[in-house]
């Protein structure tokens, strides 16, 4: 997802959306034990997120104890298999692995055979492989989706993202990637509306308000994508330069320079060796004759900041010229924060100096 600034032709990128982003894991461990409570060894546990994750395999070691680690956070079933042909009876289901946590999930086939039903019915037996086949269903669609949304064929990956989520409408991150596709296909109000659903099954992700007011400020919704950018910096403190970053890119594109140019100088503010909030600081100050002298030391900041490329400094030298023979000044650059300190620093100096001469007046 990216914007194109009007000004000059230079990619402003938003975060995209990969599944890697919101991996978080934790792991499960446990013990198996026999129909006479001993230790089995070399038995495979088979570890099956639910839902449209994957399949995962551990061996039990000779104490009989298992462990895997590395795994995505959810709702797993957890069963035994033993020379190829899974155990009966022996399959622990609804196991939650939270993020950093370790679940305990124990095997112990003596008291499972005690515990277990005479039988199951034709009628549970049914709906069990009607789940198991909505299951295998959405996560083919939801894996091809993003097979498309790779290869940026944004309307079948739309229509396949699309299927995943009314097959299981409770995953968020099919929700933020069919926001993805549709932003891709310029499907604007799509896309908010699928970010939006995203948001209301996980609150605090930083990227999905993030993409969400990207796609409101496609869609000419600035008031809405200024509200939400400044959201997405309040839930992730470290990740606000990006949000206020893109928020300078929205307004840029949509001609508001001089409200770009504040987005941009919040960014510079909150990580000040951001290089690229220079230049398009320095882009959107250029854009108005008030503002355009402003530009210069910006842009000579920006062009003294390490890992510049050839072309963005060929691009702030034109830029500083034409400023310059505008009659623009040069004056160095300050922050707003850099500013408020001299402003603060200058009071107290003031302050200071009136004490001292109030107290050199007594007698």
């Amino acid at each position: 997802m990216k914007f194109v600034s009007r000004l000059l032709p230079f990619l402003i990128a938003a975060i995209l959306l990969a599944t890697p982003l919101y991996a978080q894991q934790g792991s499960v461990t446990g013990k198996v034990l026999d129909l006479e409570g001993k230790p089995m060894v070399g038995v495979t546990v088979s570890i099956d997120r639910k839902g449209i994750a994957g399949h995962f395999e551990v061996k039990s070691d000779n104490k009989g104890s298992y462990f895997h680690a590395g795994l995505p956070t959810g709702q797993y079933k957890i069963s035994l298999v033993k020379d190829g042909q899974p155990i009966a009876g022996a399959v622990l289901d609804n196991v939650r692995v939270t993020f950093g946590g370790t679940a305990n999930a124990d095997f112990d086939l003596q008291k499972m055979a005690a515990a277990a039903p005479a039988g199951v019915s034709e009628e549970e037996k049914a709906k069990m492989e009607a789940e198991k086949k909505a299951a295998e269903e959405t996560k083919a669609a939801f894996n091809n989706g993003l097979a498309a949304l790779q290869a940026k064929q944004y309307d079948e990956a739309s229509r396949l993202l699309k299927e995943a989520a009314d097959k299981d409408p409770t995953q968020h991150v099919i929700y933020a990637n069919l926001g993805e596709a549709l932003s891709g296909a310029r499907k604007y109000d799509d896309a908010i509306a699928a970010y939006t659903k995203a948001i209301e099954l996980k609150p605090d992700e930083f990227g999905y308000y993030n993409n969400l007011g990207i796609a409101y400020g496609s869609a000419g919704k600035i008031d809405d994508a200024i509200k939400t950018l400044s959201k997405a910096g309040e839930i992730s403190p470290t990740q606000a330069p990006q949000a206020f970053y893109n928020l300078g890119a929205v307004l840029t594109n949509r001609g508001r320079a001089k409200e770009a140019s504040e987005a941009f100088k919040k960014a510079i503010d909150l990580k000040p060796d951001m290089t690229q909030a220079y230049l398009q600081l320095g882009l959107s100050l250029f854009a108005t004759p008030a503002t355009m002298g402003d530009a210069i030391p910006v842009l000579e900041k920006f062009m003294s900041m390490p890992g510049v490329s050839a072309t963005d400094k060929d691009t702030a030298t034109q830029l500083i010229a034409a400023a310059k023979a505008a009659g623009g000044g040069n004056a160095s650059f300050k922050s707003d924060a850099a500013i408020a300190k001299e402003k603060a620093d200058a009071e107290k100096a003031q302050k200071d100096a009136e004490k001292n001469k109030s107290k050199q007046k007594k007698p």
